[in-house]
């Protein structure tokens, strides 16, 4: 008996989580980050406002967070993908493609991005996220610079690879953000074929 009360409240438990997440999604979307409140997600998904604490004790930036968390997961599924450097010609296909996806990401994901760009902005709890997401990006690209350098493919043998991919990184990144808040017609095929240009023409010989 004891066993199937707590299998109840752990589905009720459940149900009320998703309909939080569900529901903070929509009025993020609508509102934007600052505008939406806990009160208002708990009226949407029609349950207590101190339910939703017990679900998320960091209130909406823990809901935001957890909402966003798939999202940049699929864009750090594009740096971690495997990849062994043996060529320039090679080098310059894969960065394209990387660079391609990841701002068919910015498309696909363009109303959640908007409201991680005004919430980075807002929270440091988020931004630090956001700042964790690059980190892990950048040391991801370290790698493959690593790679070529000693394999002797790169121009300079002095090159700091972490400089290196920041300089692919940050750039791509302004270019996602200028894709996700649409403040470019650009094609992102062109933007991408652009940037792996620089960057390959610039880190090999």
């Amino acid at each position: 008996m004891t066993h199937n009360l707590e299998d109840k409240r752990k589905v009720r438990g459940e149900h009320s989580r998703t309909k939080i997440l569900e529901s903070a999604k929509k009025l993020f979307i609508e509102f934007g980050f600052k505008e939406t409140t806990i009160a208002m997600v708990s009226k949407k998904a029609s349950i207590g406002y101190g339910t939703a604490y017990t679900h998320f004790p960091g209130g909406k930036e823990e809901i935001f967070l957890t909402i966003i968390k798939e999202v940049l997961e699929e864009f750090y599924q594009i740096a971690n993908g495997e990849f062994t450097v043996n060529s320039k010609e090679e080098s310059l296909a894969v960065t394209q493609r990387n660079i391609e996806n990841f701002l068919k990401l910015a498309i696909k994901y363009q109303l959640a991005l908007k409201v991680l760009h005004e919430a980075i902005g807002l929270s440091h709890i988020i931004n630090e996220n956001w700042q964790n997401f690059i980190k892990k990006f950048i040391e991801r690209i370290s790698d493959n610079v690593k790679q070529a350098m000693e394999k002797g493919l790169t121009r300079h043998k002095d090159f700091d690879p972490e400089v290196v991919a920041g300089v692919l990184f940050y750039t791509g990144e302004k270019y996602m953000w200028k894709v996700a808040l649409k403040q470019t017609d650009k094609d992102y095929r062109v933007i991408a074929s652009s940037l792996a240009q620089m960057y390959v023409n610039g880190l090999y010989r």
